[in-house]
């Protein structure tokens, strides 16, 4: 039986893999800061393990034993109170550099990163040009590493799709930006597929793939489909300027506790197209993705239970 551990099993991408791991009987270790949060993935069978990815000591402990790891991390969301001045990237690459020493320690050499599409050297964002240089620390440290980049992930939890399906029950919809830059879909389980699919295929080693559907679809799209699927109008749309939400940016940060920049780099990449080719993960793993508006629906059954 494969031992796998997950850093961010507490998040929306990390939750739903533990829970297909489990199921596909891998025996699943969750790091997390508060283990609280995670009781439901407990009761399936994982075994929880309190820790916080900027102390290197209990990431080792984490690792200890492990065959490999997937690190799907969220540093826009508060931290741990040390690291709440660094700017938001330097917590992921301080947590990468980690994580990568303690694969080092205990021989742990499959490693499975989750970024985003539109991720580039040329970006001028933070958020963006800031995971170009994580994924080149990770595809450099001679680890066996796979990058799966996402565009919108449809899925009850995750942040950019329940504001898509809130809006869409809504007669006015608030659209942070232009609402014309365009996003590849794809559905949370086709994301799990794809992380789970290239395990143990050598091939995707030191490889980066752009996951998702066929469907690219703008920000106002993606609100009227999802409208069409629950059964509502179109909502009228009031879009607001990036700008206005930049200048407020610093106070929100502070508010929330989140790392520097936080804020500002999530709204500098929501103007960008976040579209990329999947063509190559799906000669890897040929199963058909989810249309948006199957995705859609197949979130609302979820939601449901």
């Amino acid at each position: 039986m494969k031992r796998i551990l997950v850093i961010g099993a507490s998040g929306f991408i990390g939750g739903y893999l533990t829970k297909q791991l489990l199921t596909e009987g891998y025996a699943v270790r969750c790091m997390v800061r508060n283990p609280g949060k995670v009781h439901e993935l407990a009761d399936l069978g994982c075994e929880i393990v309190k820790g916080d990815f900027s102390d290197p000591s209990l990431v080792e402990a984490a690792l200890e034993s492990m065959d490999a790891v997937y690190v799907s991390v969220h540093t826009l969301a508060p931290q741990h109170k040390d690291t709440i001045r660094l700017d938001f990237m330097d917590v992921e690459m301080n947590a990468l550099k980690n994580i990568v020493a303690a694969c080092r320690l205990h021989g742990v050499h499959r490693l499975i990163y989750v970024t985003s599409l539109g991720i580039s050297a040329n970006s001028n964002d933070a958020w963006t040009s800031g995971r170009w240089k994580t994924q080149a620390y990770l595809l450099e440290s001679s680890l066996d590493v796979t990058i799966i980049q996402p565009g919108m992930i449809v899925g009850i939890g995750g942040q950019g799709f329940n504001m898509v399906l809130a809006n869409a029950q809504k007669r006015i919809a608030f659209v942070l930006g232009n609402g014309k830059n365009k996003f590849r879909c794809i559905a949370i389980e086709d994301l799990v597929y794809n992380l789970i699919g290239v395990l143990d295929k050598s091939t995707a080693y030191g490889q980066c793939y752009e996951v998702g559907s066929d469907d690219v679809l703008t920000a106002d799209e993606l609100i009227d489909r999802a409208a069409a699927v629950t059964g509502h109008p179109n909502p009228s749309k009031i879009h607001i300027p990036l700008g206005l939400l930049r200048f407020a940016a610093p106070l929100v940060e502070l508010i929330a506790k989140s790392p520097k920049g936080a804020i500002k780099g999530v709204l500098d990449g929501l103007g960008a197209d976040m579209v990329g080719d999947p063509s190559a993960i799906r000669q890897l793993l040929p199963r058909k993705p989810l249309s948006y508006a199957e995705a859609v629906r197949q979130a609302l059954t979820y939601q449901n239970k």
